[in-house]
């Protein structure tokens, strides 16, 4: 069973549905994420990354999405001090630049970054966070249904669901995860 929506489906997108798409995603941790990394600045080459939503950073209203595999600090709680910085570093450990620049001295590999920016950013969205989705819009601009039954609970979701009653059932109204639940456990 199809858990997400994938790279595929986010490629019929054009750009003004994926910038609406970044305004209707509240990440969490956990999330799966698609990043557009510019690989070859020179060749203006990007790649998409597939990744884990690790943490979250918000400062002001840019949101900085953490990728789960980023290792991580030991002191992320204290603050960044220049000082230590200084005193840790010996006089060995100073840079030799004679004003010149050999492309040798310097690796032009990509390295993968481990943080994005949530604009460089597409979700790949879960059933349960389009339903979520569905339901904070009250289920406006969609014809949206889900009805599932158990021996004595029901649920229904939507902007069009259908009463349950005009089929003869009239089992307590509950939560879809409950009925969903119910009904698993009849296979145990």
């Amino acid at each position: 069973m199809k858990r997400n929506i994938t790279k595929k489906d986010l490629e019929d997108l054009t750009e003004s549905q994926k910038v609406n798409l970044r305004e209707l995603w509240l990440p969490e941790k956990h999330d799966l994420a698609i990043a557009y990394i510019c690989t070859n600045a020179e060749t203006e080459e990007y790649d998409e990354i597939d990744f884990v939503v690790g943490g979250l950073v918000l400062h002001c209203n840019h949101i900085t999405l953490i990728d789960i595999r980023h290792p991580e600090n030991e002191n992320d709680d204290e603050a960044f001090d220049e000082n230590s910085m200084d005193e840790n570093m010996d006089s060995e450990d100073e840079f030799d630049f004679d004003g010149e620049f050999d492309e040798e001295d310097f690796e032009f590999a990509f390295e993968r970054p481990t943080t994005f920016s949530k604009e460089d950013c597409l979700p790949l969205f879960s059933i349960t966070q389009m339903i979520e989705i569905f339901e904070r819009r009250g289920f406006k601009d969609a014809n949206f249904c889900i009805t599932a039954i158990s021996d004595e609970i029901s649920c229904e979701i939507g902007n069009t669901a259908v009463s349950l009653e005009n089929y003869g059932v009239n089992n307590e109204s509950g939560e879809l995860c409950d009925v969903l639940w119910e009904n698993l456990k009849t296979l145990l």
